[in-house]
């Protein structure tokens, strides 16, 4: 034994096979790559899905069966002191959930990270799935949470003052990700069009089509702008037909953002983010911390994240015309955005730094 305290950690260590990969991945990786190697064993069990499309429950189960069996075997013969879960919504939570429980049941010491904006939605549908949530959350000894936003949300389902067990832990990017010259330059008055970004899954549930519809609105009313839209998902031949179909000549699909990522985004204006449910994007922070203003749905963590009127804008999930509206002011008023791109930098730097994340995961697991 290395008398270092033995963790067993649940979540997406190895890149699926369309190389398709998301914040939970790149979370998890960066902390076992980070120093806190030399402080925790980590006993890794992998749960990364194997594609960024959705698949089907069934093709899930054998999978979560053969993961949550191991772990057992792990709890009882691997002399596990803690045991650290990051899970999704739906059927990933009520998979690191039993694992959790079962930690519990075999005296661990358990921590449970979801990161998955679908949960609320979860809690809504399903009273069955509200209490199974519940019981977890209150038999862990802690719960980190994506942002403040999260911790109200969570703070509801767990025993009155046991609120301490609910810890705040921002998502994180590298220093990396951060851009060279910090805040973006803009002209005075826009002479040229102004660059527009979509840079998230293509899924319904992710905005899609109310950052199509707003394209549409602002290619009626005149307004000087072009759009590129990158990600992947199952909405995605759809897209290229609502472009095609509605002659849409502002926006053009660009496909999966694979090399060059920082320049990419860096050569943008301005990103609309129209997300329908979100924990706390990973995608959004990398646009920020270049120095790229955003135009964001009010949804999950993106509350904490942007002020409306500070360093960005918000408008209601589902707007297009609110959208459009506020790219119209943007084009009005670039000064604005010279603002939003300085404090959109100062905020991500001020708070969603790798470091400052390993510093509190140090904190939080040297206390189990």
């Amino acid at each position: 034994m290395t008398g270092k305290k033995r963790i067993l950690f649940v979540g997406s260590f190895n890149p699926p096979s369309d190389g398709r990969i998301g914040g939970q991945y790149f979370a998890c990786r960066s902390l076992i790559e980070s120093d806190l190697k030399d402080d925790f064993d980590f006993l890794l069990v992998d749960s990364t899905l194997d594609s960024i499309q959705v698949s089907s429950v069934f093709s899930r189960l054998p999978k979560i069966g053969s993961r949550v069996l191991r772990c057992v075997r792990e709890l009882l013969l691997s002399e596990v002191d803690a045991v650290l879960l990051f899970s999704s919504s739906g059927l990933s939570f009520v998979e690191k959930g039993s694992i959790g429980l079962l930690g519990k049941m075999l005296g661990k010491k358990v921590v449970i990270f979801p990161r998955s904006g679908p949960i609320i939605d979860d809690v809504a549908r399903s009273r069955l799935y509200r209490s199974y949530l519940g019981a977890v959350v209150s038999a862990c000894d802690a719960l980190i949470c994506q942002s403040d936003y999260w911790r109200s949300f969570f703070l509801g389902m767990v025993p009155e003052g046991n609120g301490d067990k609910l810890v705040v832990i921002e998502n994180w990017l590298p220093d990396s990700c951060f851009g060279e010259g910090g805040q973006k330059a803009y002209p005075g008055v826009m002479d040229r069009p102004l660059r527009l970004l979509y840079f998230n899954r293509i899924e319904k549930r992710k905005g899609i089509y109310d950052f199509l519809e707003a394209m549409l609105l602002l290619q009626r009313a005149g307004a000087w702008v072009e759009a590129k839209i990158y990600g992947d998902g199952s909405e995605r031949e759809n897209v290229k037909r609502f472009i095609a179909e509605n002659q849409l000549r502002n926006t053009e699909y660009a496909g999966w953002l694979v090399s060059d990522k920082k320049d990419v985004i860096s050569s943008f204006d301005l990103c609309l983010f129209t997300s329908h449910s979100e924990g706390f994007p990973n995608a959004l922070l990398e646009v920020m911390a270049l120095g790229v203003p955003v135009v964001s749905s009010r949804v999950g963590a993106v509350n904490d994240l942007i002020v409306s009127g500070k360093n960005g804008l918000l408008v209601d999930v589902g707007s297009p015309g609110q959208i459009a509206q506020a790219v119209q002011t943007l084009l009005r008023e670039p000064a604005l955005l010279q603002e939003f791109s300085r404090r959109s930098v100062e905020r991500v730097r001020q708070a969603n730094r790798l470091d400052d994340a390993i510093t509190k995961f140090r904190s939080l697991l040297s206390t189990l």
